[in-house]
């Protein structure tokens, strides 16, 4: 897919580590169990394996699990690019129930423009069934990527550097 926002300084190892640590900080995903698989340019894939706390009144996995895995999914798929985005729409498609194992969300940039991302996100169970499909519009709200908080990171990596400098420097005394 050809994109002019894409930063072409990121490589597949260094997206799947700011993924990690965006995932870190987000403890919606860390509540609900859900995991980064993988990501390279314009592609995601995220899991879970099907809980107690997954299931509806009727002992399936409750779509909001499905939606929630599928958002994370398209969401980190959209970040490829190096820019930050939210959803401005879904539509999905709940296929078939799940009852157990794992759910694997996997999802793909459709069509990037300058302010948006249009992604295809389908989940499927460990046998390989679909069980859901869904596509999202994302809308580009930054051209960097922050994290929350990162900004005190910062400033305590910056301390933390020149307390190194004054101990580098006492020595060389």
């Amino acid at each position: 897919m050809q994109n002019n926002h894409t930063d072409p300084a990121l490589t597949g190892k260094e997206m799947f580590q700011r993924e990690v640590a965006i995932q870190t900080a987000n403890s919606f995903a860390v509540y609900n169990n859900c995991h980064l698989g993988a990501v390279d340019r314009d592609f995601g894939e995220v899991w879970l394996d099907i809980v107690p706390n997954s299931f509806n009144f009727q002992g399936s996995v409750h779509g909001g699990a499905y939606f929630t895995l599928a958002d994370m999914c398209a969401g980190i798929v959209s970040r490829t690019d190096g820019r930050l985005y939210v959803t401005q729409q879904a539509n999905v498609q709940y296929v078939r129930a799940a009852r157990h194992g794992r759910l694997t969300a996997r999802g793909n940039a459709l069509h990037r423009g300058s302010t948006s991302c249009l992604i295809e996100v389908r989940i499927t169970d460990e046998a390989d069934r679909l069980v859901f499909i869904g596509t999202f519009l994302f809308h580009c709200v930054s051209e960097r990527i922050g994290i929350a908080g990162q900004e005190s990171i910062d400033k305590e990596q910056e301390s933390i550097d020149e307390e190194q400098e004054c101990i580098d420097d006492k020595e060389k005394e």
